[in-house]
């Protein structure tokens, strides 16, 4: 059974398309995504990388810093809240050093900087990135993370309609007055209950 979309499936997205669903994604640990990356500035060539979520940041302007879980510490996750009271403390050691020094008369020579060398100093290999804005990914969508997205937007303007029993319990999403539809059967090899939410999701894009 498909349990997401593909990164195929992203790519026949528009742009507008692209940034509505970076819009309606709500990120969490774990998720699957899909970063588009920079890999040569100088010829402007761009890669997409895959990765796992292991960490979110919360950043000004309501953006997000996400987290490669590959190259965490360890398997502790966390979201973190951006704040001032760490560059503060740095900017406070720093005056303060600055102060001691001057109090201290040290009136030491400073050090000639070392020579530059263009060739030995620089590598251009590229490095895959630990984080990633938010604005530069997009999500392969599971099953649940669909079905959210579609309750969100009010099930959108397509016909979409899901219902699932277990002895007395009914759950019931969408618009149950769909004619003519035919019922999703998992023996249909034709298409996939992801398929369908797929569809239903690009409709409210």
């Amino acid at each position: 059974m498909k349990l997401r979309i593909t990164r195929k499936e992203l790519e026949e997205l528009t742009l507008e398309q692209r940034q509505n669903l970076c819009d309606l994604w709500i990120p969490h640990i774990y998720d699957t995504v899909v970063a588009n990356v920079c890999v040569d500035a100088a010829e402007e060539k761009y890669e997409q990388i895959i990765y796992v979520i292991g960490g979110i940041k919360l950043l000004k302007h309501n953006d997000m810093l996400l987290y490669d879980l590959k190259f965490m510490a360890d398997e502790t996750v966390k979201i973190k809240e951006d704040d001032d009271s760490f560059s503060g403390g740095i900017e406070a050691d720093r005056i303060e050093g600055t102060d001691a020094a001057e109090a201290s008369g040290d009136s030491s020579e400073e050090e000639p900087e070392e020579e530059f060398s263009f060739d030995e100093d620089f590598n251009f290999e590229f490095q895959r990135p630990e984080a990633y804005i938010k604005q530069d990914c997009l999500p392969l969508l599971d099953i649940g993370q669909m079905v959210d997205i579609l309750e969100r937007k009010n099930f959108g303007e397509g016909d979409f309609y899901l219902s699932a029993a277990i002895g007395d319990y009914v759950l019931e999403m969408g618009k149950n007055n769909i004619s003519g539809s035919t019922s999703y059967d998992q023996n249909n090899k034709e298409i996939e209950l992801c398929d369908i939410l797929w569809e239903s999701v690009k409709a409210t894009l």
